[in-house]
């Protein structure tokens, strides 16, 4: 399923209408991620750094990580109506509203971790998790507590009660667990159509992977041998972060109605395009940074060779030193990061807008 995300999303870029991408500014972009990468400015070790995802991972992590990703949709703020959490003396938004709420939550003695206990919460009880430090309320309430609650029954009555369950099936692939998620929790089969072709996209089950793999540093309840195969986690930021690079181009007509505010429904051919192209975006420019790291990589070998002929272990040992870590989750993350850091430069960039639970 997760080769149709990318088969699929590039037949989307090469037949649309209103979004191209611009192969000259990827390989441009391309240039200063690498260095950043090869400088280690940033690495799969930034998703821990931030004070509210856990900088020492243990095994409940794995069903807390269930939850935030089961959840993690549409906290966009609508006419500036912004839902906003009160936890650690500081005013949380957007994705870090939830996973502040689900802390908040934890340290009042609500297990949130727990399907067994998350199941059976109320309306009531679940609006009282989410209740907002300002006079707008967390968005789709009554949606989120029906999808917590349902996917919280299947854990219990298929998994045992934990998520942990779900990924030993997996066996240490990531394309196995996307699968087993999309087929037993029904809210993560993230997919369109699109000139009378299915679109698969599989944001929130993809980013559930990469969670996994960067909360564990890839390795115990993050090992995944095909990692490489996830795509970027098409939401509103990154989009936003491509058009201010250069990478993604929008035509008049929809550059006007983003502008405008127009609310794009899930599935339109708008939102579709917007979507697809920003995984095929990410896609070629994760290509366009391996072949610089792979040259990066030759150049030590070369220059190393010059001095040591026959130094073929401590070639070796200067390899895997010069190998760098680079996917498309990572070039996600740092895409993602950029968009929330750069806001106000990046203001004049219109996001799109959808309510949905898929993103």
């Amino acid at each position: 399923m997760g080769g149709n995300v990318l088969n699929s999303c590039e037949k989307v870029s090469s037949s649309s209408t209103h979004v191209s991408l611009n192969k000259e500014s990827i390989k441009k972009v391309a240039e200063g991620i690498s260095l950043k990468l090869i400088e280690d400015e940033f690495s799969l070790e930034n998703w821990g750094k931030h004070e509210l995802h856990p900088s020492t991972p243990c095994e409940d992590d794995v069903d807390w990580l269930f939850v935030i990703d089961t959840l993690n949709f549409s906290f966009w703020a609508e006419d500036d109506a912004q839902y906003a959490i009160q936890y650690k003396d500081r005013t949380w938004t957007g994705y870090w509203s939830l996973v502040a709420a689900i802390n908040r939550a934890i340290e009042e003695g609500v297990d949130m971790r727990d399907p067994r206990v998350y199941s059976n919460l109320t309306l009531e009880e679940f609006n009282h998790i989410f209740r907002s430090s300002t006079k707008h309320p967390v968005p789709m309430l009554e949606t989120r507590h029906e999808v917590l609650t349902t996917v919280g029954k299947t854990l219990v009555n298929r998994f045992d009660g934990s998520f942990k369950n779900c990924i030993k099936l997996a066996n240490q692939s990531a394309q196995k667990l996307l699968d087993l998620v999309v087929d037993s929790f029904p809210c993560f089969c993230d997919k369109s159509t699109y000139n009378d072709e299915e679109v698969w996209i599989l944001k929130r089950v993809q980013i559930l992977v990469a969670d996994l793999w960067g909360c564990f540093k890839g390795a115990s309840w993050g090992q995944f041998d095909d990692i490489d195969s996830i795509t970027m986690f098409a939401d509103y930021r990154v989009p936003q972060s491509l058009v201010f690079l250069g990478m993604m181009e929008y035509d008049d007509f929809l550059l006007e109605l983003l502008k405008k505010g127009t609310l794009l429904k899930n599935g339109s051919p708008e939102e579709i395009e917007i979507r697809a192209n920003s995984v095929w975006c990410v896609e070629l420019l994760r290509r366009e940074v391996l072949k610089i790291l792979h040259d990066h990589i030759n150049v030590i070998v070369l220059v190393f060779c010059a001095y040591f002929w026959t130094g073929y272990s401590f070639m070796y040992i200067i390899l895997q030193q010069g190998d760098v870590t680079c996917n498309s989750i990572i070039l996600d993350f740092y895409l993602w990061d950029m968009a929330k850091d750069e806001k106000e430069t990046m203001k004049d960039v219109p996001i799109h807008h959808t309510r949905c639970i898929y993103y």
